[in-house]
């Protein structure tokens, strides 16, 4: 007969394993704000709010109204880059109309300590990658010998598209950075609701730099990737996204 002590015990162990295969389960899932055919087709606004994000995830990447910058969302907390290259940490009100997270748990670990450009990366990446209809999170932190990424400026209305946006956009360079990409990668059939391929925002280590990944040269670094089984999606709540018409068109370089 098992005592009342180790009754105790077993229920507790019990219940701290439901607790963490509850949590598991929220990792897991990929949430979205808004499909990304509508920032493309100059839809930038919406109301979900900054403070709402981490409701739904922890690690993550997006933008603000108006494209106002570059996100980032990496251990809870939310970063913009601008387009002068500055990281701020953005109003809990602050809006935006596209954001992608998810509780992130890494399932995999690899280090990695040699000179890799950005394709080579991601061709190593894929050759880790053997469900290919899933969605990844990957966080990729060290030391990188070359980042190149870019920010913009925030757009006034009437919007243009995503292209001609981000013919103006800022380019910055670092090199020997210590820091982390936070990003995705999307099968293709998922054209128009989100990026299909890699997409990668940078932060640096002392919170100085960042934006989106054009490129860079990896150095000493350590990758984690959580393979994603569930996905959501909120639509925009305005009569903007309600009433907009959109094209087929292609996804541009991001």
């Amino acid at each position: 007969m098992i005592s009342k002590k180790y009754f105790n015990i077993i229920t507790l162990l019990f219940f701290i394993s439901s607790l963490n295969y509850a949590q598991g389960k929220i990792t897991r899932t990929f949430f979205q704000s808004s499909p990304v055919v509508a920032i493309l087709s100059g839809v930038m606004n919406d109301d979900f709010t900054v403070g709402e994000i981490t409701k739904h995830g922890n690690f993550g990447l997006g933008t603000f109204n108006g494209i106002d910058g570059e996100m980032i969302v990496l251990d809870g907390k939310i970063y913009r880059v601008d387009n002068n290259g500055k990281v701020t940490v953005p109003n809990q009100l602050t809006r935006t109309p596209f954001v992608s997270v998810t509780y992130f748990h890494a399932d995999t670990v690899i280090m990695i300590n040699d000179s890799l450009s950005l394709k080579q990366l991601l061709d190593y990446l894929d050759k880790n990658f053997k469900l290919k209809n899933l969605i990844y999170a990957i966080k990729i932190s060290g030391k990188f010998n070359y980042i190149e990424s870019r920010s913009e400026a925030k757009q006034t209305q009437r919007y243009s598209n995503l292209v001609d946006v981000l013919k103006k956009q800022s380019v910055f360079k670092f090199k020997n950075i210590d820091g982390t990409m936070v990003g995705f990668k999307v099968p293709d059939y998922m054209q128009g609701v989100n990026i299909p391929g890699y997409h990668f925002h940078f932060l640096s280590r002392d919170k100085k730099s960042g934006g989106h990944i054009l490129d860079c040269i990896s150095g000493n670094i350590k990758v984690e990737i959580e393979t994603l089984n569930n996905f959501e999606l909120k639509f925009p709540a305005n009569d903007e996204f309600h009433n907009a018409e959109f094209e087929k068109k292609p996804t541009p370089g991001l």
